[in-house]
Parts: structure tokens; sequence; C-alpha cells
């Protein structure tokens, strides 16, 4: 039987790193001498554009709650669920950090509005963003520009109008899908020697 990720909550993600190494669950690098680069790049994930970021099925007009909107994912991972968290945690990562794992935030705080859990892979972080001390209102204003970016074009995807699915509401976008949050082990689960013992491997921080 086929099983996805066999490793389950003690998974790491290494992103580029992986590919770098030939590691678990990507395809074999196409240049062996590249591995030495991994750990330079560990954590490091494809970014998709901007382009129709917000692009929705025509009765469910919005991304953003409280709705009606149509739930996208965003990230590699999808654990931000609206534009407004998206901006939220360029914007304030590093101003609410807290060494939780997600689902585990302390009490009187609240998951990606004023509490983010700490990063799955510690190294490679961009520290050009996580306090810009953008207010409120200027992250709606990014969010209302992102929403702009939808330019009417649906090629290949003819299908957009027919969506039979039901529209979500209700709540706010700083906390859509957060009833939804599966909490993690706290600890997690130590990073198998398959992904975070692959030579060369990663640094300076050890991956837990």
């Amino acid at each position: 039987m086929f099983t996805a990720n066999p490793f389950g909550f003690g998974y790491r993600d290494l992103g580029l790193g992986t590919f770098l190494r030939s590691g678990f669950g990507t395809w074999a690098s196409p240049n062996i001498t590249w591995r030495k680069f991994a750990p330079l790049n560990d954590g490091k994930m494809q970014v998709s554009s901007a382009r129709n970021v917000a692009m929705t099925p025509p009765q469910c007009p919005t991304t953003e709650a409280p709705g009606p909107y149509f739930q996208k994912e965003f990230f590699h991972n999808g654990y931000i669920k609206s534009l407004k968290q998206l901006v939220h945690f360029y914007n304030t990562r590093d101003v609410y950090a807290f060494n939780v794992t997600s689902g585990h935030c302390p009490d009187g705080t609240i998951e990606k509005v004023n509490c983010w859990p700490r990063p799955e892979v510690p190294n490679n972080i961009d520290m050009t963003t996580g306090r810009l001390g953008l207010t409120d209102q200027e992250e709606d204003q990014i969010v209302a520009f992102l929403q702009t970016l939808t330019d009417g074009f649906t090629r290949p995807y003819d299908n957009r109008d027919t969506f039979t699915g039901t529209c979500m509401s209700g709540g706010s976008a700083s906390t859509q899908g957060n009833e939804f949050l599966i909490p993690t082990p706290q600890p997690l689960p130590t990073c198998p020697p398959a992904i975070c013992g692959l030579a060369p491997t990663p640094s300076p921080h050890p991956i837990r």
C-alpha cells in the first residue's frame, strides 16, 4: 500500500536542500556536484507568482472571510489560508515568534494573529521580512492590491465557472482555517536520518 509520508510528524521539508541531496520524496539531482550547496538552500521553496492569486469561482467572490469565500491554501504546505494571513505573516513573523509547534500557542494568544509557531527549518530564513512595522490598515491595503492582480484570463481553467462546491462563510480572514488546525506533537518527533542525516547535514543549526 502506498503511504504518501511514512515519516509522519517526523518529516521535515528541506525544500531545495532535499533536491540537491537527491533526498527522500524528490527527483534525483541532475548534477551531483551541486550536493555541497544543500545546506545553503535548506528550507528554500519555489515561490508561485502573485498573478491571479485571488482568483475564485464567481459564486465565491473572495478568498477572505467572512465571505462567502472560496478557501485556498497558500505557502508550500498550505498552512496560510487567506491573503490577510499571508501579509500578516511577512509583517509580524518575528514580532510574535514562539518556540512552540502548531496548535500549541500560549494562552492569551491566537495562532496566525499574535503567535507564529517556530519554523520547520531554522536555516536560511529570509531576514528582510518578519518585522515590517505595517499597520493593520496597511496590511489590508496590500491585500487589496493583490486582489487587483486577477486578470480575468481563465484558460486553461475552463471549468472555473462550473464549480459546484459550497462557499464558506463566517469568522475573519485573520483566523481563517484555525478551526481546522491539527495540533502537532509538542515536541515533534526527531527528524529521521533519511532526511536530516543525509550528507551534507543541515547547518549551522541542526534540524530537530
